[in-house]
């Protein structure tokens, strides 16, 4: 089957990365929207696509260490977030949340179950890929504003997480309201949605 004739569902490798994802859908004429083994979704040219056959898709579906870790990073802070926002006997009900609006907490502690065999350099990648893929689901999401909490310490992840959003078109930044985050937080505007 030659690249062009790619379908929903198709897996494919990528030519000039390593990785690879599941078609999603059509794209821009002669590209196609894949969701990567990370999670990710992206417009790809069909050129830079190789079908992957029926027979080798079990060792294309194998995942590494790493995507294991991210994995199980989201589903314990998915566990997290319902700990949190369960009714409480004798509590106020919280007051309704803005749905347009989202917020990722950056410290290895809500993120991780265990940071201790981490070098810091680990870590603190650990902690931009995952702040990257929180804002690629609220850009998809079609989220107005994401709240990044980075914290203060001394100031590294901060400038990692502003550094990597001059990159993206559509999206404005400032220090989040000090009143409700302190100085630890960041609020990324996204202006126009995919």
């Amino acid at each position: 089957m030659s690249t062009a004739n790619l379908q929903q569902g198709d897996r494919v490798s990528f030519v000039d990365d390593v990785g690879g994802g599941v078609v999603l859908r059509s794209g821009r004429p002669g590209h196609v929207i894949v969701r990567t083994d990370d999670g990710f979704e992206l417009e790809q040219p069909v050129q830079q696509l190789v079908l992957v056959p029926e027979s080798a898709r079990a060792a294309h579906m194998r995942l590494s260490e790493h995507q294991l870790g991210m994995v199980r990073a989201n589903d314990e802070m998915a566990e997290r977030r319902k700990k949190r926002t369960a009714a409480r006997p004798g509590k106020t009900p919280k007051k309704q949340e803005d749905n347009s609006v989202a917020e990722v907490d950056l410290h290895l502690h809500e993120i991780l179950e265990n940071e201790g065999r981490m070098s810091d350099g680990e870590k603190l990648e650990f902690q931009v890929r995952y702040f990257e893929r929180a804002l690629e689901s609220a850009i998809r999401d079609g989220k107005r504003k994401l709240i990044v909490i980075h914290g203060v310490g001394e100031g590294v992840l901060r400038e990692e997480v502003r550094k990597m959003l001059q990159y993206y078109d559509g999206v404005q930044f400032h220090d989040a309201d000090m009143r409700r985050y302190g100085s630890g937080a960041t609020e990324v505007v996204i202006l126009r949605h995919r």
